[in-house]
């Protein structure tokens, strides 16, 4: 009970001392690179490996700005799927989720730069099961209309090393550049 209360009273503080909070939701594209330093086999330690791909991303969040440059929301993601540009040794990912807290600075009344920190769960379609990342990133979101805003991304998300059918990875990381529209509702 004492768990509850203290969460409904950080969410009733922290949407009071916001200017403008804002729900909102988003979706991009983007180009997505894996990497993991070495695929071990049942023959032996094999080749490092790589993916490359571009994720359907969608989002939605809920942000505003605290004070008058400082910036914070809160937003969960998901990768509907990912569409391969190359994949050498099986090393390929279809869709996940995640949760990130965004705080940014407010560059001009339009433009926001900002960090995610967060964590992401994505289904590894060779090993046939999902892994768990920690993600950091940083961007750039700007408005093109009152409700619309247009935003670039770079994330990197780190995995822990695991099986798969074929063997181990080991340490897989994710490189992912992406661009979106996201539409405020105010």
């Amino acid at each position: 009970m004492f768990k509850k209360l203290l969460c409904v009273s950080s969410l009733l503080i922290s949407t009071a001392v916001t200017a403008h909070p804002a729900p909102y939701v988003g979706a991009g594209l983007g180009v997505n690179v894996i990497t993991s330093t070495s695929v071990a086999t049942s023959s032996g330690f094999g080749q490092a490996a790589n993916f490359r791909g571009v994720p359907y991303n969608v989002f939605l969040g809920y942000g505003g700005v605290v004070t008058d440059t400082f910036y914070l929301a809160g937003e969960l993601t998901g990768t509907l799927a990912t569409s391969t540009i190359s994949n050498k040794n099986g090393l390929k990912t279809s869709y996940g989720y995640g949760v990130s807290v965004l705080p940014g600075v407010m560059l001009s009344d339009h433009t926001l730069a900002f960090a995610r920190a967060g964590f992401v769960r994505t289904r590894f379609t060779n090993a046939h099961s999902m892994q768990t990342g920690g993600q950091l990133g940083a961007g750039l979101q700007t408005s093109v209309t009152q409700n619309v805003d247009l935003r670039g991304e770079y994330d990197f998300t780190a995995y822990h090393s695991f099986d798969n059918n074929h063997g181990r990875i080991s340490a897989p990381r994710s490189d992912a550049f992406n661009l979106s529209l996201i539409y405020k509702f105010e």
